[in-house]
């Protein structure tokens, strides 16, 4: 059952990188949220960034819970009383993409993004 969920996971993530009209980079990113296609407003389109974060945050839940369950360090501590949604992650994200004193490299994808924005949001001490 574990290979089966890796081997979905990955198809997943290959999949979904390789249909993208541009790499999902935070350099695109930026370049995105700042186009009209995005400032429009449309609802399909900010569901549609919310989906794709909500994936990538839920597949960073399930490693952090398979860490958690084998003793390993955690990715990212956010606490078991906080649940978050789509809002909440591109909130995170485009706080952290846009934070001048820890400013994320341009060319991380938006999936290495979200964690590192995870890991400043709900730090491990």
């Amino acid at each position: 059952m574990k290979q089966l969920i890796t081997a979905l996971f990955i198809i997943l993530i290959l999949g979904t990188s390789s249909h993208a009209e541009k790499p999902r980079t935070v350099n695109v990113y930026k370049q995105h949220i700042q186009s009209s296609e995005h400032t429009k407003g449309s609802f399909d389109h900010h569901m549609h960034h919310m989906l794709y974060l909500s994936g990538v945050a839920d597949a960073y839940t399930v490693l952090n819970n398979r860490r958690a369950a084998a003793g390993s360090p955690l990715l990212y501590c956010q606490p078991s009383e906080k649940t978050l949604n789509g809002n909440d992650y591109i909130r995170i994200l485009e706080q952290q993409v846009y934070d001048p004193d820890n400013p994320l490299p341009g060319h991380l994808t938006v999936a290495e993004a979200l964690l590192l924005s995870l890991q400043e949001e709900f730090p491990c001490n």
